[in-house]
C-alpha cells in the first residue's frame, strides 16, 4: 500500500501548529535572529542548518526570502564563536523537536528529549552529515538520477540516529530498508514539500519588498523558522507511516529510552 502523500502533508501541518509546533518555532525564530545579528556584514543571509542535508537538520535555509539582516558588525572570531554556539543549540533543538515529533505529545515537550543520549547523537549527526552530503553530491555529479536515489534512499538516516540512538551507519542502513518500495512516492512527497516551501517563502518574502529592512528580516525570518518546523514534523509523520506500513510498532519515547 503506497504512502498517502496528502494524510502525511496534513499530519505534519497539524503537529507544527499544535502547541508544541508553535514553541519549537518560536526556539527557532529566536535563533534565526540572533544568527542575523551576529552576521558579519548586512548582506549575508541569516540561515540554519539544511534539515536533511548535513550535521543539525535544523529550518530550511531563508536566503532569498529574506530582506539584510540587522548585523551587530562583531569582528570574525566572536562571529565565529558565536555562530558555532548557535549552530550546536540548533542541534540539540532538531533532535528535541524530532523525538517529540515522532510520539503523539502536541501539549508537552518532555525535557527528557533534550538530555538523552545528546552528545552521541550530535556526534553521530555531525560525521554522519558529512559523509551523507559527499555521498549525495557523488551521486549528482556522475547524473542527477542516482544522486535523488541515493537522496530518497537514505534519507531517514537522521532520524533514526536522533530517535532510535543509532549511529550514522546504522541509520544510513535501516533508512535504505525503510524506504524501499515506497521510494517514488516519497520523491512526489519531496516535490510537494518544495512546491509548498517556495510558496510560503514568497508569501513571507513580499513583506520586505514594501516594509523597511528590519522588519522583512523579521517576517521572513518567521517564515522561515515555520518552514523548518513543517519539514521536521513531517519527516517524522513520514517516518511513523512508513513503519505502520511495515508492520512495525509505533515509535514512542519510553521512560526506559531516556
Amino acid at each position: 500500500m503506497p504512502i498517502d502523500i496528502g494524510d502525511v502533508v496534513s499530519d505534519g501541518y497539524e503537529r507544527t501548529v499544535a502547541r508544541n509546533g508553535l514553541l519549537f518555532i518560536g526556539i527557532f525564530y529566536l535563533i534565526s535572529l540572533l544568527e542575523g545579528l551576529f552576521l558579519p556584514t548586512p548582506t549575508q543571509s541569516t540561515t540554519l542548518p539544511d534539515p536533511m542535508g548535513g550535521p543539525g537538520m535544523g529550518p530550511v535555509p531563508a536566503e532569498g526570502m529574506q530582506p539584510y539582516a540587522p548585523s551587530l558588525g562583531f569582528s570574525p572570531v566572536i562571529t565565529s564563536l558565536l555562530s558555532l554556539l548557535l549552530g550546536i543549540i540548533s542541534i540539540v533543538v532538531t533532535i528535541g523537536a524530532l523525538r517529540t515529533f515522532v510520539t503523539e505529545e502536541t501539549e508537552q515537550i518532555p525535557e527528557a528529549h533534550f538530555r538523552h543520549n545528546l552528545l552521541w547523537a550530535g556526534l553521530n549527526l555531525i560525521i554522519g552529515g558529512i559523509i551523507f552530503g559527499i555521498t549525495i553530491a557523488i551521486g549528482f555529479i556522475f547524473l542527477v538520477v542516482p544522486g535523488l536515489f541515493l537522496l530518497v534512499s537514505l534519507f531517514f538516516w537522521e532520524v533514526y540516529v536522533a530517535v532510535e540512538d543509532q549511529n550514522f551507519i546504522e541509520g544510513f542502513r535501516n533508512s535504505w530498508q525503510l524506504t524501499s518500495g515506497h521510494r517514488l512516492r516519497l520523491f512526489g512527497l519531496g516535490i510537494v514539500i518544495a512546491i509548498i516551501a517556495m510558496l510560503v517563502s514568497i508569501g513571507f518574502g513580499i513583506p520586505g519588498i514594501v516594509l523597511p529592512d528590519i522588519l522583512g528580516f523579521l517576517i521572513a525570518q518567521f517564515g522561515s523558522a515555520f518552514l523548518g518546523v513543517f519539514f521536521l514534523a513531517t519527516v517524522a509523520q513520514t517516518y511513523n507511516h512508513l513503519l505502520s506500513m511495515e508492520n512495525k510498532p509505533g515509535v514512542e519515547i519510553s521512560e526506559k529510552r531516556m
